[in-house]
């Protein structure tokens, strides 16, 4: 009988330690792209541009704003700052779901914020990121040492 794997996986992230170079440190765009691919949410080239269009907007609101973005106060920030075909509010809701369903950013009477870690003030985002990404590693730990135990259990009895 085969184990159906993939029902058995209830959440999956990758973290990816990087160079942080002097030339990533050098523009905004650098280090969005720098972050979406050390956090995981996107690939080793990626061309898809649209989640760092989305994070860039995020990240100028909470950053230069120090506020909460609605729904179109992003799309129109997108509009405005990059060039190219336009992003389906479709799209960008899309998107907006995979990283609430990550856990990194919530919706609250429809504006998106960063999550923010119960012992971080708002606005915090490096703490927030840390806290989701060391809380999810740490369950995920908890249940492998719970499988090495049940392991060495049945090789001890053997």
């Amino acid at each position: 009988m085969q184990i159906p794997e993939a029902a058995l996986i209830e959440r999956e992230f990758v973290i990816r330690d990087m160079q942080l170079s002097k030339d990533v440190l050098m523009t905004k765009k650098s280090l969005v792209r720098w972050l979406a691919l050390a956090m995981g949410l996107i690939s080793p080239n990626e061309s898809r541009k649209t989640i760092l269009e989305l994070l860039e907007a995020l990240f100028y609101y909470q950053f230069s704003e120090n506020k909460d973005p609605d729904m179109h106060e992003i799309s129109s920030y997108m509009r405005e700052n990059h060039s190219g075909e336009p992003v389906s509010d479709k799209t960008i809701l899309y998107h907006l779901l995979q990283l609430k369903n990550a856990g990194l950013i919530r919706r609250e009477k429809g504006r998106y914020s960063f999550s923010v870690s119960p012992y971080s003030e708002k606005g915090d985002v490096e703490s927030s990121i840390e806290y989701n990404y060391k809380s999810r590693s740490d369950v995920a730990f908890s249940k492998i040492q719970e499988a090495l135990r049940a392991l060495r259990k049945l090789y001890e009895t053997k």
